[in-house]
């Protein structure tokens, strides 16, 4: 009975933070994976929660939107900055296109760490350029932060993400997904350190994937639709709402301890 109340607790949080988004996804989602499409999922502790207690990088798998999965996260890890791969965003990608990965689409879940560090729009505008610099022209959606454990960092958090959305629109493939409106919906979203994520926290941000994932494969084919027939179009970039933005074959999960 425990069990059948946590899942129906599960079940009814998601629907309430993501349920018109669940539906579109569903409905534009690809039926096969588009071939040779490679899904890279790059976070950082907040991710490897969702991936060690909910079994993110498995269930996008199982999804059968992509032909690969990759769930790279790590504690600590922030957008760019640095060379270590552990803690920066930017040196994983590299590092993984260094070794053969060639993604087709990427969800970015990076910035935490990066407001408690940096406190100007210059500074976030130039490492979300950076990576997305490093991402190429594909289909990309970046979720954006909530940090509440501080007020500088609720400041911090807040200006982050409007410069995401400002600078995001500098590219057509990308879009922002409001993580925010999530946690300010259910709160019981949250730990009580107010930055990462309870068991509920965990299923919901896994199903924000599993969501976002089916909407990117649908890019994918579009983009690669439109590239066949030479037909330029141009969309802008758009935050992604709340009840807003796969995979046959598991990568090997790249999520360590700290």
């Amino acid at each position: 009975m425990k069990l059948r109340r946590i899942t129906a607790l599960v079940a009814a949080a998601a629907i309430a933070v993501a349920a018109t988004w669940s539906a579109i996804a569903e409905a534009r989602a690809p039926q096969t994976p588009p071939q040779g499409s490679t899904l890279v999922v790059l976070g950082d502790s907040i991710t490897w929660g969702t991936n060690y207690f909910s079994k993110s990088q498995s269930r996008l798998a199982a999804s059968n939107h992509f032909e690969k999965v990759i769930v790279d996260s790590r504690w600590g890890r922030r957008i760019s900055g640095l060379s270590s791969t552990r803690y920066s965003g930017n040196a994983a990608l590299k590092q993984l296109t260094a070794d053969g990965v060639r993604p087709t689409a990427v969800i970015v879940a990076l910035g935490t760490n990066d407001v408690a560090i940096f406190s100007k729009r210059r500074e976030y505008a130039a490492l979300i350029r950076e990576l997305m610099t490093t991402i190429g022209n594909i289909p990309v959606v970046w979720v954006n932060v909530h940090r509440a454990d501080t007020p500088s960092n609720v400041n911090h958090s807040r200006l982050f993400n409007t410069t995401l959305e400002r600078t995001l629109a500098e590219y057509p493939l990308a879009s922002a997904y409001d993580w925010v409106a999530v946690t300010q919906k259910d709160p019981k979203v949250l730990d009580p350190d107010k930055i990462h994520l309870t068991s509920l926290g965990n299923e919901v941000r896994t199903q924000v994937y599993l969501d976002l994932a089916a909407v990117l494969a649908q890019r994918v084919v579009d983009q690669t639709t439109t590239t066949t027939i030479a037909v330029a179009t141009t969309s802008a970039a758009t935050t992604v709402p709340v009840s807003t933005v796969p995979t046959t074959t598991v990568a090997t999960t790249t999520t360590t301890k700290p």
